[in-house]
């Protein structure tokens, strides 16, 4: 009788375990790895369709949101309450992982670049991930940043991100984007890209160390910057400088973001080569074609009659 108590006992027991194979129980973040944050001053509508943008379901991945005071904490010493602005918008997706680097993608962000948000997340101490910042119309994107970093504190495996790498990461992104106002994005982030390498690599004791390389890199890319923004490149690099960041583990991404706007601006000078050359060309074959349209028209009364031969020389 007790022997047969125990084979039942084990029967149910496999057949448990049966049922749990084939139907593992439903983990409320079933990839946590992924985390979606969102603006928590959208609509739900909003919110609904920038889930359906990055590609998940609430149950696939962990759902947080970023409130406008999170974003302050964070800008407010660097940028003006008009770039903060008063409500949370900015939505990311962040997809941490062991290889590949760091993938960003943007979608309806007119002031933050790729190159930039990729920069920042580097100096925050961030090496691999998949990472989307978007939002359900036209923004600033400046506090995308924010919600990035909260989103990899919040995914699975993720730990706290040091509060000072945090803050420097965000006003490094700000202070690209207002260089990139008077030079051009991606030649701003180029251009911060190679100073802040110069920087963690040589660690200079003082400032006027620090300004030397500031000023010896822009030098050197050809850029007249005022002395303002040379101070607050400096008064950024000497911030930077102080987080102890270690050139070996960070050379490969820093010079892979070099790389990458290097050969971005590279083909964007070539097509803008391309572009005046065709312009060139269309200008020569409309030059000769007005050539023989005055050669053959004549007046007669206020209307002009042209030979059709010539109308179509060029399209």
């Amino acid at each position: 009788m007790k022997v047969k108590r125990i084979i039942s006992r084990l029967l149910v027991a496999l057949m448990i375990m049966s049922v749990a194979t084939v139907f593992p129980a439903k983990n409320a973040y079933a990839d946590s790895f992924k985390v979606v944050t969102l603006g928590a001053d959208l609509s739900a509508k909003q919110k609904e369709d920038m889930l359906k943008y990055f590609g998940v379901n609430k149950g696939d991945a962990n759902v947080i949101e970023v409130t406008n005071e999170e974003e302050v904490k964070y800008l407010g010493q660097v940028a003006s309450k008009e770039q903060i602005g008063t409500k949370a918008i900015s939505c990311s997706y962040v997809e941490p992982t062991s290889k590949d680097g760091l993938n960003i993608s943007v979608n309806n962000i007119s002031w933050v670049t790729e190159s930039m948000i990729k920069n920042a997340l580097i100096t925050a101490g961030i090496k691999n991930a998949n990472v989307k910042v978007g939002a359900p119309f036209k923004v600033s994107g400046t506090a995308a940043l924010t919600g990035i970093l909260k989103g990899f504190e919040n995914s699975s495996g993720g730990k706290k991100i040091d509060e000072n790498k945090k803050k420097v990461a965000n006003e490094e992104l700000v202070e690209t984007g207002k260089l990139g106002d008077k030079i051009g994005k991606d030649e701003a982030a180029k251009l911060m890209n190679e100073v802040k390498k110069d920087v963690i690599k040589k660690k200079p004791k003082t400032e006027e160390e620090i300004k030397k390389i500031v000023v010896n890199i822009t030098n050197n890319y050809g850029q007249k910057l005022s002395d303002e923004d040379i101070e607050n490149i400096t008064a950024l690099m000497k911030k930077i400088n102080g987080l102890n960041l270690d050139f070996s583990q960070l050379k490969d991404q820093l010079n892979g973001v070099s790389k990458s706007l290097k050969d971005k601006l590279n083909s964007e000078e070539a097509q803008g080569f391309f572009s005046k050359i065709g312009s060139a060309i269309k200008g020569f074959f409309t030059a000769i074609k007005d050539f023989f349209v005055d050669l053959f028209s004549y007046n007669v009364g206020e209307e002009i009659y042209v030979e059709k031969t010539y109308t179509n020389y060029v399209s």
